[in-house]
C-alpha cells in the first residue's frame, strides 16, 4: 500500500489488529562490515519475525577512522553497494516491510561522504572565525588584506575598524580582532569535508550524489516499500558564512554586517544583541530554504516523503549552539519532522550526571533531562497538517535498557505528539570491538531480542492510533527563539523561564503546541473570534514566559488576537506586563485535557478527535505506580483500547456525573491508557480482571537454574544453553546465586497446593517485581510472556485441585556482561569508540536481575489497569 493511501480518517479495528508495517518501529540497520545478499536476507527476516518491520540501511563507511573505525564493504555509493540496496527493497517487498532511504554515509547528512567537496572544492563550508592578536605598546603591524574585517579593540573596550593593508601601531594591552573564513585542507587524512549548504549548488550536488543514485536502482519502490528519505543531523557549525553573505544580508536588513562582526562573537554581552538576532534570522532562514527545502522538493518530485532530525534539539537553546539556527523553521521543511533521543536524555527519574571517560578526558553526560523537546516536531506536524512526527530513540541508551524503560520513553514522547518510532540499532556485524559500539545491540546476541515483538506490536498500534484524526489542543506556548539568538547575560534565565512554563502546563495535564515569531508574523495565520488559526489548529490561549526579544510584528499579532477575544497570558513578565500571571496560578486559569483527583503532577494526557469520537492517551511518568480518579469532558462511557493486544472493552467502572465521565485510574510504572469515546459500534471483548486481594502467597519454596547464557565472547556475542541442577533460591536479585556477570535466562520453579476454595477465587498470578522480562507456565500450560509491569497473568483453566507446578523463566539484559567484562581492556579508546564509555556508565545502574516478587495468587477486580 502506498503511504498516501493508508486510511487515517477514523479508527478501524482491522487496522488496529495489525497496523501497516509503516507503523511498526523501524530499526537503524548499521552496515558496519561486509554486507552480502545472504546477510541482507537473513537479517531482514530476523527483524521481520520480531516485529521490526521498517529498516534504515545505514551506510557506515569509515567516516570516523580516528575513533569509530568500521570495515563496511562494498564501498559506499559504489555500483555494488547500490545493487545491495536494491536487494534490500526486493526482499523487504516480499516480507511486507518498509525501507527508509538514509541519505548519507555516516552523519551528518549533506556531504555524500565527502564527495560533494572533493568533486568541487569551491563548495567547502568555511565558517566565520575570529583570531585575536595581542599587541604591545609601539608594535607595528600590517592589517591583513584578505580578512572580512579587522578591528582594533582597546583596553577600555572601544573598537575601531581598520582598513585592510594599512599599518598600525598598537597601544598597551590592545588586541587586533581579525575576522575571516576558516580554511581547511580537504585532503587532510581522516577529514570528511563538509559543504556550504547556504549555496544551492551544494545541495544540488549532494542530491545528485546520493538521492539520484538510489533513484537509479530503486525508483520503482519509491512511495511504497520505500516511503521516505531521511536526513540525519545536518548542521552548519557556528558561525556560518558564505560567499555572498555580506551582500545578501544587506539586501534583507539594510546594513553592512561586516561592520558588526564583533557582536556575533561577544555573546556574553548585551551589546550587539540586535545584530545577533538579525544574523541568526538571516542564515537560519537561508539554510532552511536552500538545504532542507531543496531536499523536500526533490522528494516530492519522486514520490517520497522528506523526514529527518537535527542534533541537540533536546534543549530550548539548542538552536543557537548546534548549527541549524532555528529548530521550528528547519522542521517545517520536513514532511515528517523528527527528534533524536540518545544516551538517556529521556529516562525515568530525576536528572543525573553520568561519568564518561574517553581518550584520557573525563566528562559528565546528563541523563533524564526530560525536556519537552518532542513538542518541537509534533507542533510543526500539527500546524502544517502533517500526518506524522517521528523520533529516533535509544541509540547509546546502553544494553541495560529494559522494555519497561523503553515503553516509558515511548509514552513520554507519544503523549507529547510523536506518533512514529524509529530506533537504534541492529548491526550487520557485532564481531570484536563492534560488540561495544552503539548499544543496545538488537538481534540474536541480545537476551531481550526474543521479547522485542511485544514492544514492537504495542508501539505499532500506538503509532496507528495516535495518527488518527487531529490533535485537540487550544493552548500555544511562545518559543523565545529570538532571545536565544540575542544571547547575552539573561539568556539562561529566559530559557529556564520557558522550560518551567512548559513543565508546569504538562504537570497539570494542559496540552499545548509551540509557536514562534514565524507563526505570528505569517500572513496565513488568521485571527477571528478569539482564535489564532494556524493551519488546522485553533488556539484560544497563548502563553509567554519571559521574553525580551519578541518581534514587533509578533506583538502586533498578539494584540489583534487579544482584541478579538483571545487570551494572552505572560509568566515572568514580558513585553506587556499587564497580562502577567504567576506560574502557580496557571492551573486555575486553564482547562486541562482531563481532571485528576487527587492532583498528580506525573500524569500526562493528550486528546485527538476523529469524525466519530475522541481518543485520549493518558500516561504515568512517575517511577512507581499510581492510583487516582480521572474525569473526562465526555458524556458517554468509553471503550478502552489495549495496544499490547488490540483488544477493546467497555470500561465497567466508568460512571456519568453531570454530563462528564468519571472513572478510577490505576497505572503501574510505565503504564498508559488509551480510551475511545464514540457511539460507533465495535466488537468488544470482556474487560479483563485485574489483580485484587491476595489469596495465596508464593514467596518461599523456590528453586532456580540457569538455562541459557549470553556472553561477550572472544570475537562475538555467544549464546549457549546450560544444563545444570536447580538450587534453592530466595526471591530477589539472582546475583547472590549466579554472580554479577550472568546475563541470560534462568528458570524459577515452585510447587503449591490448591483446594476447591482457592480454585474458585484465584483469578490472577502476580509476580511482583521482575528484572526484567518473563515467560510463565503452570502445569505445563503457557500463561504467556511479559516485559513490563504489571507482571500479571490470568489463571483461567490452568490450576488444578491438589499439587500445581509454576515455572517462571526470567531474562535480564546484557548490562551484567558489559559491566563485569573486560571489553574495554581489549581495544584502545580510539577503536572501541566513545559510545562504549557512555553506555558503560549507564549500564552500571542496570544490573538488577531475577524474580524479586512478591509472588501471589490474587482474586480479580475491574478498574482500568494499564
Amino acid at each position: 500500500m502506498l503511504i498516501k493511501d493508508i486510511p487515517l480518517d477514523d479508527l478501524h479495528l482491522s487496522d488496529l489488529a495489525c497496523p501497516d508495517s509503516f507503523f511498526w518501529p523501524g530499526y537503524i540497520w548499521f552496515w558496519n562490515d561486509l554486507v552480502t545478499e545472504d546477510i541482507i536476507k537473513t537479517q531482514l527476516e530476523d527483524m521481520c519475525v520480531h516485529g521490526a518491520k521498517s529498516v534504515w540501511p545505514f551506510a557506515w563507511p569509515n567516516f570516523r577512522p580516528d575513533f569509530n573505525p568500521t570495515s563496511m564493504e562494498p564501498e559506499y555509493l559504489s555500483n555494488e553497494f547500490l545493487d545491495l540496496f536494491r536487494l534490500v527493497a526486493q526482499h523487504a517487498t516480499r516480507l511486507g516491510m518498509r525501507v527508509w532511504l538514509y541519505d548519507e554515509g555516516g552523519w551528518p547528512s549533506g556531504s555524500a561522504f565527502g564527495k560533494v567537496v572533493r568533486e568541487n572544492p569551491s563548495l567547502l563550508f568555511k565558517p566565520l572565525e575570529r583570531k585575536l592578536i595581542p599587541l604591545t605598546a609601539g608594535e607595528s603591524i600590517k592589517v591583513p588584506e584578505d580578512a572580512l574585517a579587522v578591528f582594533l579593540v582597546n583596553p577600555d573596550g572601544s573598537k575601531q575598524r581598520l582598513t585592510p593593508g594599512t599599518e598600525i601601531t598598537g597601544n598597551k594591552n590592545s588586541v587586533l580582532h581579525v575576522y575571516s573564513q576558516a580554511e581547511y585542507d580537504i585532503n587532510a587524512p581522516n577529514i570528511i569535508p563538509y559543504p556550504d549548504h547556504l549555496k544551492p549548488i551544494a545541495t544540488e550536488s549532494f542530491i545528485r550524489h546520493t538521492h539520484e543514485a538510489y533513484k537509479a536502482v530503486a525508483s520503482e519502490y519509491f512511495g511504497d516499500t520505500i516511503p521516505l528519505a531521511f536526513t540525519d543531523e545536518p548542521r552548519l557549525c557556528n558561525c556560518p558564512w558564505t560567499d555572498d553573505a555580506k551582500e545578501d544580508f544587506e539586501r534583507q536588513f539594510g546594513y553592512d554586517l561586516t561592520d558588526h562582526l564583533p557582536a556575533i562573537f561577544d555573546t556574553d554581552s548585551s551589546d550587539g544583541a540586535n545584530v545577533r538576532v538579525d544574523y541568526f534570522d538571516w542564515w537560519s532562514r537561508r539554510y532552511a530554504d536552500t538545504f532542507f527545502g531543496g531536499i523536500k522538493d526533490w522528494c516530492h518530485s519522486n514520490s517520497l516523503l522528506s523526514a529527518g532530525h537535527l542534533g541537540g534539539e533536546d534543549s530550548t537553546s539548542g538552536s543557537r549552539v548546534h548549527g541549524y539556527g532555528h529548530i521550528l523553521r528547519v522542521l517545517r521543511e520536513f514532511d515528517i519532522p523528527s527528534v533524536d533521543t540518545i544516551w538517556r536524555q529521556l529516562f525515568p527519574g530525576e536528572l543525573t550526571m553520568i561519568d564518561h571517560s574517553w581518550a584520557g578526558n573525563a566528562s559528565k553526560i546528563p541523563s533524564a533531562v526530560n525536556h519537552h523537546f518532542p513538542k518541537f516536531a509534533s507542533s510543526v506536524a500539527h500546524q502544517k497538517e502533517l500526518k506524522w512526527a517521528a523520533t529516533e530513540s535509544f541509540c547509546v541508551y546502553g544494553s541495560g535498557i529494559t522494555p519497561a524503560q523503553m515503553k516509558w520513553v515511548t509514552d513520554f514522547q507519544y503523549v507529547r505528539g510523536i506518533n512514529l518510532m524509529t530506533m537504534g540499532g541492529y548491526s550487520t556485524s557485532t564481531r570484536d570491538y563492534y560488540m561495544g559500539g552503539q548499544r543496545p545491540n538488537a538481534g540474536p546476541g541480545n537476551p531481550m531480542w526474543k521479547y522485542s515483538d511485544l514492544y514492537h506490536s504495542c508501539t505499532a498500534r500506538l503509532s496507528y492510533i495516535m495518527s488518527l484524526g487531529k490533535p485537540d489542543i487550544d493552548i500555544a506556548v511562545y518559543l523565545p527563539i529570538r532571545d536565544m539568538w540575542a544571547a547575552g547575560p539573561d539568556m539562561q534565565a529566559i530559557e529556564l523561564s520557558h522550560d518551567q512554563l512548559a513543565k508546569t502546563l504538562l504537570q497539570c495535564q494542559c496540552d499545548f503546541d509551540v509557536i514562534d515569531d514565524d507563526i505570528l508574523e505569517n500572513k496565513s495565520t488568521q485571527i477571528a473570534d478569539g482564535t489564532l488559526a494556524v493551519g488546522p489548529m485553533r488556539y484560544q490561549t497563548i502563553i509567554l514566559a519571559r521574553t525580551d526579544w519578541i518581534s514587533e510584528a509578533s506583538k502586533a499579532t498578539l494584540e489583534r488576537f487579544r482584541e478579538s477575544g483571545g487570551r494572552v497570558l505572560q509568566v515572568d513578565g514580558g513585553y506587556n506586563c499587564e497580562d502577567t500571571v504567576e506560574l502557580q496560578q496557571l492551573p486555575g486559569l486553564l482547562q486541562p485535557v482531563v481532571d485528576i483527583s487527587p492532583a498528580n503532577p506525573m500524569i500526562r494526557a493528550c486528546k485527538r478527535t476523529t469524525p466519530t469520537g475522541s481518543i485520549y492517551l493518558v500516561t504515568n511518568e512517575g517511577t512507581t505506580g499510581t492510583s487516582t480518579e480521572i474525569t473526562f469532558e465526555e458524556p458517554i462511557t468509553p471503550v478502552q483500547i489495549d495496544p499490547e493486544t488490540g483488544a477493546c472493552w467497555k470500561v465497567s467502572d466508568a460512571r456519568i456525573e453531570n454530563g462528564r465521565c468519571v472513572m478510577p485510574l490505576i497505572m503501574d510504572f510505565a503504564g498508559s491508557c488509551i480510551l475511545w469515546f464514540s457511539d460507533s459500534e465495535v466488537d468488544i471483548t470482556q474487560q479483563p480482571a485485574i489483580p485484587g486481594d491476595e489469596v495465596l502467597n508464593l514467596n518461599t519454596g523456590w528453586s532456580c537454574k540457569r538455562v541459557r547464557e549470553y556472553r561477550i565472547g572472544e570475537h562475538d556475542f555467544e549464546v549457549a544453553d546450560i544444563s545444570e541442577e536447580a538450587v534453592n533460591i530466595t526471591l530477589g536479585d539472582w546475583s547472590t546465586t549466579f554472580g554479577d556477570g550472568f546475563s541470560g535466562d534462568a528458570q524459577y520453579c515452585v510447587e503449591f497446593d490448591c483446594d476447591e476454595a482457592l480454585l474458585e477465587t484465584a483469578a490472577a498470578l502476580d509476580l511482583g517485581d521482575v528484572h526484567c522480562a518473563c515467560e510463565v507456565s503452570i502445569n505445563g500450560k503457557s500463561l504467556g510472556r511479559k516485559s513490563w509491569p504489571p507482571y500479571c497473568f490470568p489463571l483461567a483453566g490452568t490450576l488444578r485441585n491438589g499439587s500445581n507446578y509454576l515455572a517462571v523463566t526470567i531474562t535480564n539484559t546484557m548490562a551484567n556482561q558489559f559491566v563485569t567484562g573486560d571489553l574495554q581492556d581489549r581495544w584502545p579508546d580510539n577503536v572501541i569508540g566513545p559510545y562504549h564509555s557512555i553506555a558503560l556508565g549507564l549500564e552500571k545502574d542496570s544490573m538488577a536481575s531475577g524474580l524479586a516478587g512478591p509472588v501471589r495468587l490474587r482474586n480479580g477486580k475491574h478498574p482500568i489497569w494499564r
